[in-house]
């Protein structure tokens, strides 16, 4: 079976991309192809560079996406040695082994970040009071994007511990997106299976209406139109994005990882095959 999978998200940059790679290898007619979805621009760095400089007057930082690692190395970069080392003890609280591994260039220590295993940002916060009384932050610094889910800081809250939060980025559809797609889609084979696999709500939202005009979708409320455009089939790669796809987009969701990993995806893609 040949099976044509369209990642909405950024292709990993420092290597070949792992989604990409996981998916070639189900089968010699497989291909995952990553198509860029959102643009990201980077704000307040001024502000945040002040606090750096400052010093650390929080108990730590939480990051729970990639896009805030960069806010922070990038004002890192710009910044003196002795305002970074100023933090050189503090634990980042990160969710997902691809944020943490993009901030352990510039926070060497083994032991400094943590809770990368957690998956989520509502298990990451549970990480965070599961700590000893005596270990436990008091105040975390928490960078933010425009998105963000009430989720992670309602668990603080619960657990007394504050928040200072601070936007650091802003997330908007891509421009080329439309143009993006109709090129990937020129590689796929006649008689391929497509899957599209969903990373996040906020792409998801934006995507749909030019994903309608190429394909058609099984929605959970009726079956699906009987157009000549392609029937596909959707991955959510987490519980969250999966409840935004049926929740507001209608739309049913066939595969989800146990956990947002590559392996996994495959794993919950496989079981679907022949279905």
């Amino acid at each position: 079976m040949a099976i044509f999978a369209v990642l909405l998200r950024a292709a990993d940059i420092s290597s070949t991309d792992k989604y990409e790679t996981a998916i070639n290898a189900i089968g010699p007619r497989s291909r995952g192809v990553c198509v860029p979805v959102l643009e990201t621009v980077l704000m307040n760095l001024e502000n945040l560079k002040q606090t750096i400089a400052a010093g650390p007057k929080v108990d730590g930082v939480i990051m729970t996406s990639a896009r805030s690692c960069e806010a922070w190395k990038a004002v890192v970069a710009q910044s003196a040695d002795e305002q970074t080392q100023l933090w050189s003890n503090v634990p980042f609280y990160v969710v997902g082994a691809s944020t943490a591994a993009s901030l352990r260039e510039i926070c060497p220590k083994p032991d400094q970040i943590r809770g990368e295993h957690s998956g989520t940002a509502e298990l990451l916060a549970r990480f965070i009071l599961e700590q000893t009384p005596g270990n436990r932050p008091k105040c975390l610094l928490y960078l933010t994007g425009d998105k963000n889910r009430e989720t992670l800081p309602k668990v603080m809250d619960e657990g007394h511990v504050d928040l200072v939060s601070l936007q650091v980025y802003e997330t908007c559809g891509s421009s080329r997106f439309p143009h993006d797609l109709s090129e990937v889609l020129q590689g796929c084979e006649r008689d391929a299976e497509i899957w599209i696999v969903f990373f996040a709500p906020s792409a998801a939202e934006f995507v749909y209406p030019h994903l309608q005009a190429q394909f058609r979708f099984r929605s959970t409320d009726t079956k699906s139109s009987n157009d000549d455009k392609p029937l596909v089939r959707i991955a959510a790669i987490g519980p969250t994005t999966a409840s935004f796809l049926r929740d507001n987009l209608r739309l049913h969701v066939d595969a989800i990882p146990a956990k947002p990993n590559p392996d996994l995806l495959v794993e919950a893609i496989r079981e679907c095959l022949y279905t």
